[in-house]
């Protein structure tokens, strides 16, 4: 369940700024039922992203997107390590042909 949330607006000088945020909820119940008893597992994660800053002001209302760099940035390298060990066991297979 992904929700947007926002938070407490900052006022800095003639403008003010509101934090956007969105919250994701996942989780999972079970129960089991035996000869013995019962017995149950629960687990819960929530997740609290900050996406945006509406700024507010004389000349109106924007909103200014807040990029995650680091998440990019592990994203590609993640993407490198399964491509470059890929692309070398081609070339050597190729290689090796001739």
């Amino acid at each position: 369940m992904n929700t947007v949330i926002t938070g407490d607006p900052i006022r800095v000088g003639e403008r003010e700024l509101l934090p956007l945020a969105q919250v994701t909820f996942s989780g999972r119940r079970r129960v089991s039922l035996t000869g013995r008893g019962t017995m149950a597992q629960v687990w819960a994660v929530a997740r609290l992203r900050p996406i945006a800053i509406v700024e507010r002001g004389d000349q109106g209302e924007r909103r200014i997107p807040i990029r995650d760099e680091t998440a990019r940035l592990l994203s590609g390298l993640l993407l490198a390590a399964i491509l470059i060990p890929l692309l070398l066991e081609v070339a050597v297979r190729l290689y090796r042909r001739e």
